[in-house]
Parts: C-alpha cells; sequence; structure tokens
C-alpha cells in the first residue's frame, strides 16, 4: 500500500511519498499538492525516499507539478532517489528538468 505525508513551512512544502508513485496514489496526491500550491507554496521538494517505484502517472504528476511551479515562479526538486528510479528519469532526460538527486551515498551519474 503506497501513502504520502506532506510537511509545509512558509511557503516550503515537503512531500513524502511510501511505496509507489503509481496511478492509485496520484489522483488524491494530486489534489494535495493542488491544494499546496494554491495556497500559495512555491517550493515543493519530493522526497522518494521510501518510494520503490514509479510508474508512468507518477512521472506525469511530476512533470505536471513541475510546470504549474515555473509558471508560478516557483520551484521543484526530486529528492532521494534510488538509482533504478534515477536511472529510469535519466533515460527519460528529466534529471535537470525535475532538478533530481539520487540518495546520499550512491553513485550518481547525471545527463
Amino acid at each position: 500500500m503506497s501513502s504520502y505525508r506532506v510537511e509545509c513551512t512558509e511557503g516550503n512544502c515537503r512531500v513524502l511519498i511510501n511505496g509507489g508513485l503509481t496511478a492509485v496514489l496520484v489522483p488524491e496526491l494530486q489534489q494535495a499538492i493542488k491544494h499546496e500550491v494554491d495556497g500559495g507554496a512555491s517550493k515543493l521538494t519530493v522526497d522518494l525516499g521510501d518510494t520503490s517505484m514509479v510508474d508512468s502517472s507518477g512521472i506525469g504528476l511530476l512533470i505536471a507539478a513541475s510546470n504549474t511551479l515555473t509558471q508560478k515562479n516557483g520551484n521543484m526538486m526530486v529528492v532521494n532517489t534510488s538509482p533504478e528510479i534515477l536511472r529510469l528519469l535519466r533515460s527519460m532526460r528529466l534529471i535537470s528538468r525535475l532538478n533530481v538527486s539520487g540518495r546520499p551515498g550512491a553513485e550518481q551519474d547525471y545527463e
């Protein structure tokens, strides 16, 4: 079962995803992110430290959130990605667009 937690302080929000960022979780998470951005959040950090997989719906959510924040002069980062998810995002050429960083201590080879 996948779940998420949103922690926000003064326009900075951190979304921690546990399990998978997949089609099952995306609709609810999309609404939560929209609520925070509409409420004034300008910086979003998506923490994938406890995320085991990301499907096309999850990638679509990350891209949409990034686009929305860019339009509002905000920014987004995706942090603590596993080597597998990092490879996936790199193969899709999304590392720089989504400001992706891997888990601390993991080998990192960006685009």
